[in-house]
């Protein structure tokens, strides 16, 4: 899209000022006008703009009506107000009950303006790239819930491996829905969105598929997580390898140290990480993981609400893929126990 915006304002002589300011400019806009609230609204449902820049005082429909409707409709749009007269009760609707990104009232300096306008072209693309992640971790977990829903018919009658993963992708659907409705900050919402969509990609990933023996399981978590040149220690130990392992151990196992790694990894630059696994039989194995960080690094991380909530999904997740979950945490040390079924 180009870096396009919408002018609107009763004014003729206005609009004929602005796009001469708008000449010449550093950062070229695609500029439309509309001197009514109906030009405005026709405009408006033929074409997107990143940016609409109204007064208030219109024909047909009065500005705050313009502010309401891209509200609605076109979140990403940015909202700049450019009015004569700002009356309290005007002020106080933009305020608490429109997203407004500026208000700027007559006479002012255009240059001033310009710079909103870039700025809210900067925060348009920003709220567009996230809205492109929300939707594309919605449209997996869809993908996901429906998968989880297939094999539920699949499974009817049945006890296997897969049980887990169903309880899984639904635990995960509600996390979402849950995110969706929450009151954190758009900031806090993406950082939380980039993890739950980096879970949900591991999840459905098939590669982990070709993990066949112990050594292939240590070289891959080591690849990803182990770099002592950078204070990040991980040590795997192993106890009681039978004659013979099923191949979803490895999935499994793999998947829950790369969890609980992947989060330590999120919260701090430093680690210390000891896992011990043990293969009480072919069919179930315990996972023991301890975690050591800088002084007080967990408790100081966990102030943070988008950290806890993060946290909170790991822990959801491990509670579904164990029989038995456990936990000790402490500011510097934490210690997570599970015994998993093959």
């Amino acid at each position: 899209m180009e870096n396009n915006l919408l002018f609107i304002n009763q004014n003729k002589d206005i609009i004929q000022e602005f796009l001469a300011a708008m000449e010449g400019k550093e950062v070229p806009l695609e500029i439309d006008t509309a001197d009514s609230g109906l030009d405005a609204a026709l405009l408006l449902n033929k074409k997107l703009y990143k940016v609409v820049v109204t007064g208030l005082d219109l024909p047909t429909y009065d500005g705050t009506k313009i502010v309401e409707y891209l509200n609605q409709n076109y979140p990403e749009t940015v909202c700049i107000v450019y009015t004569w007269r700002l009356e309290l009760a005007h002020l106080k609707l933009l305020i608490n009950e429109r997203r407004v990104f500026r208000i700027f009232q007559r006479p002012m300096d255009y240059g001033q303006m310009y710079e909103a306008i870039v700025d809210g072209i900067v925060l348009h693309d920003k709220n567009e790239i996230n809205a492109l992640d929300r939707k594309d971790l919605e449209r997996n977990l869809k993908t996901a819930s429906l998968q989880a829903a297939g094999i539920k018919q699949a499974l009817k009658g049945h006890s296997g491996e897969k049980n887990a993963l169903v309880k899984l992708l639904w635990s995960l659907l509600g996390i979402y829905l849950g995110d969706i409705k929450s009151d954190m900050s758009d900031k806090e919402k993406r950082k939380l969105v980039r993890f739950e969509k980096k879970l949900m990609f591991e999840i459905l990933n098939d590669k982990e598929n070709s993990l066949n023996s112990l050594d292939e399981l240590q070289e891959k978590i080591y690849g990803h997580f182990h770099r002592p040149e950078q204070r990040r220690i991980v040590k795997i130990e192993i106890e009681n390898v039978p004659e013979t392992v099923e191949t979803d151990f490895y999935i499994k196992s793999h998947f829950v140290i790369w969890l609980l790694l992947t989060r330590f990894a999120m919260m701090s630059s430093e680690y210390e990480v000891q896992v011990t696994l043990i293969l009480v039989n072919q069919r179930r194995f315990r996972v023991r993981v301890e975690g050591v960080f800088p002084e007080e690094r967990w408790g100081l991380v966990h102030e943070d609400e988008t950290a806890r909530m993060i946290t909170s999904v790991t822990q959801t997740v491990l509670e579904c893929f164990s029989d038995r979950f456990t936990q000790s945490i402490g500011d510097e040390r934490v210690v997570y126990y599970m015994e998993i079924q093959n």
